[in-house]
């Protein structure tokens, strides 16, 4: 078919188009933990990038996760995602306010609860256990046993770490599903132990 005298065709940005998905995390205040085990994970296909603030309560970190997506141009079109990492750290409080943060959420982000914290996934490296946890501090003092170095501004975790991984994620499955069949509901501190870190990490090994 002949094209219209001075037509041009609009150009493709193909740069943008063969650019490296990103996956943006909002991670709680200025907890150093998930950020320190996030950088080591960019792989091939994907970028990790964190949004700025200290933010502690769920709805803010969407907030803040959201906007930070849209300010750096991010499409889920192009395979971008954003993800808010809470932990429900024994809180009651917590449900309702993730329940709130899911809402804001709405199609942009996703929310990954550990119960009752980040190194739920660390554990799963080693053991797959239903141990119901009293505190925080329990879970890291048992996380000690398998990594008696440890403390939650760490870096190089991922070398310790990396050649678990598939463990980890069969692991942490597990405990879900325990939990789903004990009738309890996702995303409250009841649902507890459980992390759903090995969403993320998934689809960066499996890139």
């Amino acid at each position: 078919m002949t094209k219209r005298n001075g037509y041009q065709p609009k150009p493709r940005n193909t740069n943008q188009r063969q650019r490296k998905k990103i996956i943006l995390l909002a991670t709680e205040g200025k907890n150093k933990t998930e950020t320190h085990y996030f950088r080591s994970l960019s792989g091939s296909s994907y970028i990790i990038r964190f949004a700025p603030g200290n933010y502690t309560d769920p709805v803010n970190l969407v907030h803040a996760l959201k906007t930070e997506f849209e300010d750096q141009g991010l499409e889920t079109e192009m395979g971008d995602v954003a993800y808010c990492l809470i932990d429900s750290d024994l809180d009651p409080t917590k449900d309702i306010q993730i329940e709130n943060a899911e809402i804001k959420a709405g199609d942009v982000a996703t929310v990954i609860v550990s119960s009752p914290c980040f190194e739920i996934w660390y554990l799963c490296h080693y053991v797959k256990s239903t141990r119901q946890f009293s505190s925080n501090k329990e879970v890291i003092d048992t996380l000690k046993r398998y990594i008696p170095e440890y403390n939650k501004s760490m870096t190089g975790i991922w070398s310790i770490l990396g050649d678990k991984s598939n463990d980890a994620i069969k692991n942490a499955k597990e405990l879900e599903r325990h939990c789903l069949e004990l009738g309890l509901k996702p995303h409250t501190v009841a649902f507890m132990p459980s992390t759903e870190i090995y969403k993320i990490v998934s689809i960066i090994l499996n890139e």
